[in-house]
Parts: C-alpha cells; sequence; structure tokens
C-alpha cells in the first residue's frame, strides 16, 4: 500500500476511532434493580432505612428518588454519567418530572444530586449544592447511610415544606483543638503580662481569632421502576 493510501486510510478511519474511544470511557448504566443500587458497597445493612425514607419521600411528594453507588468513574464525567443515569432510569412521574437521583462515586470522593424538571423549582442549583455540602461531614465520618438519607429527607423537605418524621441531624461541626505550642506561646503570654503589671507596667495583645470551613461528595430490594420522569441537568457536585 502506498503511503498516500495508507495516510487515506488513516484519514477515513480516525473519526471513527475517536468515536468507539469516547464511548469506551464511558460508564455503562447499571440496571435499576430498587430504590437503591448499591454498586459500591458502601451502604449494605443501611440500605433498608434508606429505602424507608425514599418510600416516605414518594408518599409526602408524589415523585420518586433513587441512589446509585459505584466504585470509581473510570474516566467518566460526573455530571455527563449521573444524567445518562437519570435519563435512562426516568425516575419521577411522567409529565410531572418529580423526580431526583443521588450518585455516589466512592473511590473518586464524588457525589451528584439529580434534580428532574418538575422539581427544579423547589430545588434549584444552589439548594441541590447545599444537600451536597451538608452529606460531606457525615461521609467524612464514614457515616455514608445517615449522610443519604438526611439527603433524601432535604429533598422531602424542600419539595413538601415539611420535615420528615423522623429527620436526621446535621452531624455536630468538628471543633478544632488548639496546637500545644500555641497553649504554650499564651501561657507565657500571660505570665509575662502578669510581671509586667506587677511592675506598674501595661501590656496590650491582640486576640487570637480563627475560623474554618465545613465542605463546600448490593443492590436493593426489587418491585420498583422510573415512572416516566424527564432530567435537564439540574442539580448539583460535589467532593468529601
Amino acid at each position: 500500500m502506498t503511503s498516500a493510501r495508507v495516510r487515506t486510510a488513516i484519514a477515513l478511519l480516525a473519526p471513527v476511532w475517536l468515536l468507539w474511544s469516547g464511548r469506551a470511557a464511558e460508564l455503562a448504566v447499571p440496571p435499576l434493580t430498587g430504590r437503591v443500587v448499591d454498586r459500591a458497597a458502601m451502604l449494605r445493612a443501611d440500605v433498608p432505612r434508606i429505602e424507608q425514607a425514599i418510600q416516605e419521600l414518594e408518599r409526602a411528594s408524589g415523585g420518586q428518588m433513587a441512589v446509585l453507588t459505584v466504585p470509581a468513574l473510570d474516566g467518566d464525567a460526573l455530571e455527563s454519567f449521573s444524567l445518562r443515569v437519570a435519563e435512562g432510569w426516568r425516575i419521577g412521574r411522567k409529565g410531572s418530572d418529580n423526580g431526583a437521583v443521588l450518585l455516589i462515586a466512592r473511590d473518586d470522593r464524588q457525589m451528584r444530586l439529580e434534580i428532574g424538571y418538575g422539581w427544579e423549582g423547589e430545588i434549584n442549583d444552589a439548594r441541590a449544592g447545599d444537600i451536597i455540602r451538608q452529606m460531606g461531614p457525615f461521609f467524612r465520618e464514614g457515616r455514608y447511610g445517615d449522610g443519604v438519607v438526611y439527603a433524601v429527607q432535604q429533598v422531602q423537605r424542600f419539595v413538601t415544606g415539611q420535615e420528615p418524621a423522623a429527620p436526621v441531624p446535621p452531624p455536630a461541626p468538628a471543633q478544632q483543638q488548639m496546637p500545644t505550642y500555641m497553649l504554650v506561646l499564651i501561657v507565657l503570654f500571660v505570665v509575662l503580662a502578669m510581671a509586667l503589671h506587677r511592675r506598674g507596667s501595661t501590656i496590650g495583645g491582640r486576640g487570637y481569632g480563627g475560623s474554618s470551613r465545613g465542605f463546600g461528595g448490593s443492590f436493593g430490594g426489587g418491585g420498583f421502576s422510573g415512572g416516566g420522569g424527564s432530567f435537564g441537568g439540574g442539580g448539583a457536585s460535589g467532593r468529601w
């Protein structure tokens, strides 16, 4: 084959290869086997409790919600995979589009809350971001089940305007311990101030202030299927 023919063959095959390689990087959407699809085995014994919270949301709102955990994204983009899951599962009622999907990627420490068209008014991107950020402390403590139940209950609170029957309280913010060297410096400062005061001198000092910022990331039972809801990419992502 001449070099000209080789170049022509490469030019013809390049778009096909690019299309194939792009598709190869996309994760396959797992089948919807229940309200909780725990591919990463993160939730385990908490699955019944999470499903109960979702069922309460369904009774209170008429909508639907599903949770998916995966071990890793394997190079796929969180937002595009989450939207493909939501579109494939069709969570929410057809015509009402009142659904939500919570995706958690264990090894990437990322999560996303995907909101259906019908709930985007009650749960705009800012509120979805608040839910994701508030899940962070639960996940950093390894309380994955509590974090997911908290997210489900917050969705219910926003779309119904009412508190769930037994809300999970957010974890208390971690208290930062003062380093030992700071304690030593404070003690020395106090001793020096007292010594100068006794000699009739005064000393002024500035108080030390600090602040911390919080975060801002097995199969369920069968007999559950999406109701035909639609999604348009509304929601929020985060890490933990």
